[in-house]
């Protein structure tokens, strides 16, 4: 009984952040009626299921499944009904910042042309954001060499007359410039003569008074009333002798910060540093992550609770780390008790224990080949293997696994499937050992949380 009131209350823990995960997640795409639409991509890195799919920034949708096509990759996707997409429609994948996380942006078109139907094609164009920022610098700089050979070979056709007459036509236009010029200053200075006077007389008073102010040994002048700034100046040749040698050092690569400007081989080190950190960061970029949490009740009058997550570095392939808790099998064994009676018979009695299971735990590596996946290793910390089978279109995912081989019972053989009800809220029904007599047959089902990495962000973002 004790069991049950856990699940209830944990039941209604994920209730409560399922309503904050509905009130804070910008993932609104999941909310309202979609309509199903296919695409072809010449290369689709970086893109995963539940990708978003977004309309001028915002979210609109998401990617449903990502297979291959001969050598492209077809993307089949799903977009609110609300959004009208034509066949004036063009998607292209875009990527955010230098990190390169990539969603696929959708332009309408003209919004009077007639709806697209379903499960048509939309086409697509070449990608946005800097990686085709460099294919474009690229072509520009093929365009501007064409440009430059063009302009060479042309001083050399038949024309090269013609070039030549026109260059000197316009050194002779510039000469003729310039002459005007030149009479329009003179027109100007002789007019101006005396205030050009006045100014040259006012800029050697000007000088003069400078020489004087700056002589100290002339008195009166401002260097002879302030003769305490000789020791600051002092200083300041002190310091700037002192610069001179650290920067000779420096030259010289003798010191730390010397030998990191003039030593090449610190140089290759930090330079090999950085790009360590690049790959590191890069590869932890690439990881996408999934958390599912589910807890329930089963027929045996106890609570189950499972928590795994998913590394994700590929589409091909995934980690899964998790923790079970809780009754999952009927393990049932006979327990015999000796007593001596009056008359000194012994009498044997017979009676059936339930064990109890407490923490289990997962660690997995998994294998995607298409809507299949293969998992091994550790299940519920004993060894076994999994085969899941994924449905995008009903966001389904039916799985069957073998473990937990019990040498007077046998291997535990294990049927499950789980159900999208709504945004990031699922369930799923179990049932356990049911290669054993009906009557051990552990029927488990359970509600809980899918969370993607979009809804990670939207909690941490929360709680930060």
């Amino acid at each position: 009984m004790n069991e049950l009131k856990v699940g209830f209350l944990t039941l209604l823990a994920i209730a409560s952040v399922v309503a904050v995960s509905l009130k804070i997640s910008s993932d609104k795409s999941a909310f309202g009626e979609y309509i199903h639409y296919q695409t072809i991509l010449s290369d689709a890195s970086g893109i995963y299921e539940n990708s978003s799919i977004k309309v001028a920034g915002i979210n609109a949708g998401y990617i449903e499944s990502v297979s291959l096509s001969g050598s492209k990759a077809l993307v089949s996707f799903k977009v609110l009904r609300q959004i009208k997409v034509t066949k004036f429609s063009s998607l292209r994948i875009k990527s955010v910042g230098f990190l390169g996380d990539k969603f696929i942006d959708i332009y309408l078109g003209d919004p009077e042309a007639e709806r697209l139907a379903e499960n048509s094609m939309v086409s697509a164009e070449s990608g946005a954001g800097f990686e085709q920022l460099g294919k474009d610098a690229s072509e520009i700089l093929k365009d501007v060499k064409v440009i430059a050979k063009v302009i060479r070979e042309s001083l050399y056709t038949e024309d090269k007359q013609n070039a030549i007459q026109q260059i000197v036509s316009n050194i002779n236009e510039f000469s003729k410039n310039a002459n005007d010029l030149s009479k329009s200053l003179k027109r100007l200075v002789e007019g101006n003569e005396s205030t050009l006077n006045e100014t040259i007389e006012n800029l050697r008073k000007v000088s003069a008074q400078l020489a004087f102010e700056t002589d100290q040994y002339s008195e009166g002048s401002l260097m002879n009333d302030l003769s305490g700034i000789e020791p600051i100046l002092a200083k300041v040749d002190d310091a700037v002798s002192d610069l001179k040698v650290v920067m000779s050092d420096m030259r010289a690569g003798r010191g730390t910060v010397g030998k990191l400007l003039r030593d090449e081989a610190v140089i290759d080190k930090v330079n090999e540093t950085l790009s360590g950190v690049n790959k590191i960061v890069g590869r932890v970029n690439r990881y996408k992550t999934d958390l599912a949490l589910y807890t329930g009740a089963n027929n045996i009058e106890g609570s189950k609770t499972e928590l795994d997550i998913d590394l994700i570095p590929g589409p091909e392939r995934f980690f899964r780390f998790g923790v079970v808790t809780g009754d999952g099998t009927r393990l049932e064994k006979k327990v015999f008790t000796t007593t001596i009676v009056d008359d000194g018979d012994p009498v044997v009695e017979e009676r059936l224990e339930v064990e109890e299971s407490g923490y289990r735990f997962n660690l997995q590596l998994g294998r995607r080949i298409n809507q299949l996946a293969l998992r091994v290793g550790l299940f519920e910390s004993t060894g076994g293997f999994g085969v899941d089978y994924h449905i995008p279109t009903i966001s389904n995912i039916s799985s069957l696994e073998v473990f937990d081989y019990r040498d007077d019972i046998g291997a535990n053989l294990k049927f499950s499937t789980q159900l999208r009800i709504w945004n990031v809220f699922y369930t799923k029904l179990s049932a356990e050992d049911i290669s054993r007599n009906s009557k051990y047959h552990v029927y488990t089902f359970s509600a809980g949380l899918n969370f993607n990495d979009e809804d990670l962000a939207s909690l941490i973002g929360l709680a930060l």
